[in-house]
């Protein structure tokens, strides 16, 4: 099965860091201090592809991680990221709240959305799961971000058993075999978070999951459409209007949600190899935007960078890193899982 590792250890000493820091700039930007940075340092990742599903184990020394609004419009993932520190934690922080790693538990990224973190000297495992694949299966799939997953849930056990074993065996896999394992680990992952940790809004009520659900496809559905709207949204869904808001009132109401997809799509389509002959324009159309002004207002207020600068970024992260020194395949493996 795929697998690249990637390590700074034979690296001179004085250019390690520096190696590290642009390296996992395809998903953190990383801060360290001088310290850190001049004595030993040291990182690695090791990580293998099931199917669409990536599993990382890394380690290296405490610094500080961000994933600001630019990030995430340079590197355009939308997956989540289910964390266990098998050593050292890290605290996570969002606006004003703030999480702790669990003690021998998990914690939930959302790609998508801006996270700064502090960590010690750790060895991690990352499960990182296209959001394609796995929103629809759980309630209330934007209120993840930072979700803890305490070590003592039965669910949380299973899961984080799960991923041990995986990295355990994954090099006696086969890609055939390591495909197959995509739908129970992707199942496991949604039980272990709709059931586990603190209470999730409407996680009681199958019927509004169920509408939640289709209130979702529809609108990706339709986000090139201008005709997509609360009110055209209501009468698809034989909902009222006021249920319709209170429905997506935990995301920031309806209209930011509809606007919020397109905006990604668009960030999608702009580092995507397929449309690399479509014009900006084009590209605002097709996310359901009539003035590529408007659109390029929207994206910069959006992600802090113009749909320009995500192009030409996106093309330069799909350079393939397969004959780089460190592998830093890893990189191009993660870029993928979005595009």
């Amino acid at each position: 099965m795929p697998r690249a590792v990637f390590s700074v250890n034979d690296i001179p000493r004085h250019e390690r860091y520096e190696v590290w820091k642009e390296s996992i700039s395809c998903i953190f930007d990383v801060a360290a201090d001088a310290e850190t940075r001049r004595d030993d340092f040291f990182a690695a990742v090791d990580a293998s592809m099931f199917g669409p599903v990536m599993l990382a184990r890394s380690t290296s020394r405490g610094q500080r991680w961000e994933r600001s609004s630019s990030t995430i419009a340079r590197d355009g993932m939308d997956h989540y990221m289910i964390q266990l520190y098998e050593t050292g934690g890290q605290t996570l922080t969002a606006g004003e709240t703030e999480v702790e790693q669990p003690i021998g538990g998990l914690l939930v990224y959302d790609l998508s959305r801006t996270v700064a973190a502090r960590s010690g000297t750790f060895t991690n495992l990352s499960l990182i799961i296209p959001r394609n694949l796995l929103a629809e299966s759980l309630v209330a799939p934007d209120d993840r971000h930072m979700q803890t997953l305490p070590a003592a849930e039965p669910m949380v056990a299973m899961l984080r058993d799960h991923m041990l074993s995986l990295t355990r065996l994954s090099q006696r896999m086969s890609a055939a075999q390591a495909s197959a394992m995509v739908p129970a680990t992707v199942a496991l992952a949604a039980a272990c978070l709709n059931t586990t940790g603190r209470d999730t809004p409407g996680a009681s009520n199958g019927v509004a999951f169920a509408s939640m659900v289709a209130a979702r496809r529809l609108i990706d559905n339709r986000l090139s459409n201008e005709s997509l709207s609360p009110d055209w949204l209501a009468r698809q869904l034989g909902v009222s209007r006021a249920k319709l808001y209170r429905m997506f009132e935990p995301v920031g109401g309806i209209a930011q949600y509809i606007r919020n997809r397109r905006l990604r799509r668009a960030m999608l389509e702009l580092r995507a190899e397929h449309y690399r002959q479509l014009p900006i324009y084009e590209i605002a159309l097709r996310a359901g935007f009539t003035s590529e002004t408007t659109f390029g207002r929207a994206f910069r207020q959006r992600y802090g960078v113009t749909p320009r600068e995500v192009r030409y970024s996106g093309a330069a992260a799909r350079q393939s890193a397969a004959n780089d020194w460190p592998d830093r395949r890893y990189e191009d493996w993660l870029h993928h899982l979005a595009v």
